[in-house]
């Protein structure tokens, strides 16, 4: 009993001798009501981000998030190019996902004539689809051309 007293005796003067804060503005409530812990503090009026470039994605690591792409580029008919033509659906599937994990572009198959075409990309103009040819021919697809898609 007297080990507890004895502990309780200088917690209790630590309450005791405590500091008392008062806030100097003492009807900051009253005027703005509650405070939000995740908002702007009282009285400021700047814009923390005004000088940062907006933000176009954002990637969290160790989490894979699908790519979503911008529907007006992929509607309507637009300039693609083609890498291969596959006579099975599972050979165009491989290819496909082999392809869209090195690159950013979109990559599809469509399925023509018996054919699986895998093309790369829903460019809006021709020469930008010209000038991403090179880049699919240096990772070895030297038969890349370029073709029109409707969605």
């Amino acid at each position: 009993m007297y080990k507890s007293i004895l502990f309780l005796i200088p917690v209790l003067i630590l309450f005791a001798c405590g500091d008392t804060v008062t806030p100097d503005n003492t009807d900051q409530t009253a005027e703005t009501g509650s405070i939000d812990p995740y908002g702007d503090p009282p009285g400021y009026t700047g814009d923390p981000f005004e000088n940062f470039p907006e933000p176009v994605s954002m990637t969290i690591p160790g989490e894979e998030v699908p790519i979503e792409y911008e529907e007006e580029i992929l509607s309507g008919t637009h300039f693609t190019v083609q890498i291969s033509a596959a006579t099975n659906e599972e050979t165009a599937i491989r290819l496909m996902e082999s392809v869209s994990a090195e690159i950013s572009h979109p990559v599809f198959i469509d399925h023509q004539g018996g054919f699986w075409k895998v093309r790369v990309g829903a460019f809006p103009a021709m020469e930008d689809a010209a000038a991403y040819t090179q880049v699919l021919v240096n990772m070895g697809f030297t038969d890349a051309w370029v073709t029109t898609r409707e969605p």
